[in-house]
């Protein structure tokens, strides 16, 4: 519904979409979801092409969102149980700030919206967003280049190359209604993801990968203190669980420490 005027600030505001034009008046402004600040009607097509292209956006990052969400927690999680596989923390923390801020740059990414008006769906998006994820973290032992098995720190930085540049070029993939070559990406979600890499790269060759294997030592040692630690809680209470029960009996309580050994 469009309108001008005062008589029409009523029909306006029941409408579903109520749009005033440029020269409306405060009631009819007041009453419409929509402004136009240009004369003409021509805008309103404008208008709708850009909020499709924004749900688009949206969608897409919300497709992403889970299948990182599932491929980075999923992928740790195999590598960690199934293959006592240990990552720095600061090395994964990494990763979750550069995926951040690559995926950030979507909001100006050239996006191809829906030919027809779209709407959320749900299960769709999480579907998809599922396979993704899924699909990525099982593969993660499958690089597809020679054996390093038998090389620590090779393995461990190819490992980790593979997470993390797998994990961008997923946006990619999720922002793409079609193939993703096909489809260009805007100029500053590829400047982010390039500038992402860089870094990548940088920090995974100079970490020292031999820390990997000190964290794994330090957390081992770690809960060996934890269980000592509990093992002398329990040893305190059983004792003074039996001093108080002596005490209570009006027994000597020299001659009962004779009788036990905690």
């Amino acid at each position: 519904m469009t309108g001008d005027g005062v008589n029409d600030a009523l029909a306006l505001k029941r409408a579903d979409i109520g749009i005033a034009v440029a020269d409306a008046t405060d009631a009819a402004r007041g009453a419409s979801n929509i402004v136009l600040t240009e004369p003409g009607l021509s805008v309103i097509v404008s208008a709708v092409l850009t909020s499709w292209a924004i749900f688009q956006r949206m969608k897409n990052y919300t497709i992403y969102g889970v299948s990182i969400t599932i491929r980075v927690v999923l992928g740790f999680m195999l590598l960690a149980l199934l293959w006592k596989f240990d990552f720095s923390p600061f090395m994964v923390l990494i990763i979750a700030i550069l995926n951040d801020g690559t995926i950030m740059t979507i909001s100006k990414d050239k996006v191809k919206p829906s030919p027809m008006p779209d709407s959320w769906k749900l299960k769709e998006i999480f579907l998809t967003g599922i396979v993704f994820g899924t699909d990525l973290a099982v593969m993660t032992e499958n690089v597809g280049v020679r054996s390093i098995r038998n090389n620590e720190y090779e393995l461990t930085a190819a490992l980790y190359l593979q997470v993390s540049i797998v994990s961008q070029a997923l946006i990619f993939v999720t922002r793409s209604r079609s193939w993703s070559y096909v489809e260009r990406p805007g100029l500053l979600l590829l400047t982010a993801f390039l500038i992402a890499q860089q870094v990548l790269r940088i920090v995974n060759s100079y970490n020292d990968k031999s820390s990997y294997k000190e964290l794994s030592e330090i957390a081992e040692q770690a809960q060996k203190r934890a269980e000592v630690a509990r093992g002398l809680r329990k040893l305190i209470t059983v004792k003074g669980h039996v001093e108080s029960v002596v005490k209570l009996k009006g027994l000597d309580n020299d001659t009962i420490q004779q009788q036990y050994t905690l």
